[in-house]
């Protein structure tokens, strides 16, 4: 699924600059620590947007990143479209349940991307990924759970949860981490990056 062995974090010093980690199967990880640890360059390393500065990685080649911003969404496009483009097999009816099941009505899925608020757009975003044809062998999320209210950080843990892949959540809410039936917990500390199964 993932290796990494010495790999050397870019723009990041310290401890936790330096990991070595390997996934596999059916993991759910939660990260942790400090702001400017290295928790979103480590995701962006597995992702491959960003190389590292030295060490040697190997990743699942279907995997899926949405940053904070959701970059990888088309404003003018609506969910909708988005969604069908993710998956060509299923009807336009059975996608539009599973949206509406995530609380994005007719109006919501017919609106460009780039009108909607962020937890509308994160969870078209997690449709397009988890509703896919083939859906990624491994997920990363950055602050998934940021700037949403209540009842769309549940809809947003119930996804998650029904997920079958390799999970790896960056976020400072406890309880949220919680609710996702972590496996492991990756901790940036002083001394550097330890995973702790849960």
């Amino acid at each position: 699924m993932a290796e990494l062995n010495d790999v050397e974090l870019p723009n990041i010093s310290g401890a936790t600059r330096t990991i070595s980690l390997i996934l596999s199967g059916q993991q759910r990880i939660g990260v942790v620590g400090p702001n400017g640890c290295g928790k979103s360059t480590l995701l962006r390393v597995l992702a491959g947007q960003v190389a590292p500065m030295s060490g040697a990685f190997n990743v699942a080649p279907q995997c899926a990143y949405l940053d904070q911003r959701l970059e990888s969404q088309d404003p003018e496009k609506t969910v909708l479209e988005q969604l069908q483009l993710a998956n060509r097999t299923a009807t336009e009816g059975d996608l539009r349940m599973r949206l509406a099941q995530l609380g994005l009505d007719a109006q919501k899925i017919a609106t460009p991307n780039g009108s909607l608020s962020g937890g509308e757009r994160l969870k078209g975003a997690l449709a397009c990924i988890l509703y896919a044809d083939s859906p990624p062998q491994l997920l990363l999320l950055d602050e998934p759970n940021n700037h949403l209210d209540l009842p769309s950080v549940q809809a947003l843990e119930i996804m998650l949860r029904s997920y079958q892949g390799t999970l790896i959540v960056v976020s400072h809410d406890d309880s949220f981490l919680e609710n996702l039936g972590l496996t492991d917990r990756l901790l940036a500390t002083e001394q550097g990056w330890s995973l702790e199964p849960l």
